[in-house]
């Protein structure tokens, strides 16, 4: 974005309708210029209305993300882990930013969050739809000493982190799909990518990307392909963006020296807690052939065990589809 345009945002944020003229005074441009620059904004899928001889307002008002309100929230051992959180107004997606930073020599331990991504990404190259200023669009840089392999149960593991600090403090009844999704009644409320480079033996980096719907619009959420839910709709009172990143990121931290430390299997009590396709008919699509069974549970690798034909099967996340089939149980 450009300063003018972040500019004009930042008046903007209070969801309140600002005139042409009154905007081109305060920024210093001409009623034109700011028609322009709001007709760019709209482009990349900033929900700016405009109101004949009334002006212009955002769909609702927006609390920006701010380092220093984040930081202020964080644990001893956070802050510890997190030596660099930046954030940016707009961005291709936060994950391909981060692995971009990492090329440049960025430290473990690096955040970035977005107001606004151009070309979120989730799994298996699907779109992950994010308005500006609406919800959590966070990445995580890590670095492990192990190789990719160690690592196939990570989205797992901060699915854990999500779904605990959201059932802990705000939203109960969140469950995890696995391998990487949140849930709440059988809606999508958020989501987890992992993208990772390194040697097959080690060391690994990993980047960590967090999806988390806090206020989806209709317009928006029409993009959205699947069941979806986000937390305005299911909260009275929604937690501010920096209060809910620096509380994933306080869990996310604990969670990730304990899976270096103990491994996936010390965190498994927790996920049977939380996996909503335990004991269900599933049915698989991969590598061209689907596959139905029923699920039981992950194994110390956080592959999903399925059980079909009598004999109980291994698949690793990658490029495996997953749907519940709601009709049987």
């Amino acid at each position: 974005m450009t300063p003018i345009q972040e500019q004009l945002l930042e008046t903007l944020s209070d969801g309140e309708l600002h005139s042409g003229t009154t905007l081109g005074d305060s920024l210093g441009v001409s009623r034109a210029a700011i028609w322009k620059q709001i007709q760019a904004l709209q482009s990349i899928g900033v929900e700016i209305y405009s109101e004949n001889r009334h002006g212009y307002r955002l769909s609702a008002p927006v609390t920006f993300l701010d380092e220093q309100e984040i930081r202020s929230r964080l644990s001893v051992e956070a802050t510890q882990c997190l030596p660099h959180i930046d954030m940016v107004w707009s961005c291709d997606s936060t994950n391909s930013e981060l692995m971009r930073n990492l090329h440049d020599g960025a430290s473990s331990g690096a955040v970035l969050l977005a107001e606004h991504q151009v070309a979120g990404r989730g799994r298996r190259g699907k779109e992950w739809v994010s308005p500006f200023g609406g919800s959590l669009y966070l990445s995580l840089l890590w670095k492990f000493s192990g190789g990719p392999m160690v690592l196939s149960g990570l989205g797992i593991v901060v699915g854990i982190a999500m779904a605990t600090v959201l059932n802990r403090s705000w939203l109960s009844g969140v469950q995890l799909k696995w391998p990487n999704d949140l849930y709440f009644q059988n809606q999508k409320l958020g989501g987890i990518l992992i993208d990772l480079e390194g040697e097959s033996e080690g060391p690994t980096s990993a980047v960590i990307g967090i999806g988390l719907n806090v206020n989806v619009s209709q317009a928006a959420g029409g993009r959205i392909k699947q069941p979806w839910t986000s937390l305005s709709e299911q909260l009275d009172s929604v937690p501010s963006r920096n209060e809910l990143a620096a509380a994933l990121l306080n869990e996310v931290v604990e969670v990730l020296n304990r899976f270096e430390s103990e491994g996936l299997e010390s965190l498994t009590p927790e996920w049977d807690q939380l996996d909503m396709v335990r004991d269900h008919h599933v049915l698989l699509e991969l590598e061209g052939k689907r596959v139905a069974g029923v699920a039981r549970g992950i194994d110390q690798l956080g592959a999903l065990l399925v059980e079909s034909g009598g004999a109980v099967s291994r698949y690793f996340s990658g490029d495996v589809s997953l749907r519940i089939q709601q009709n049987k149980r």
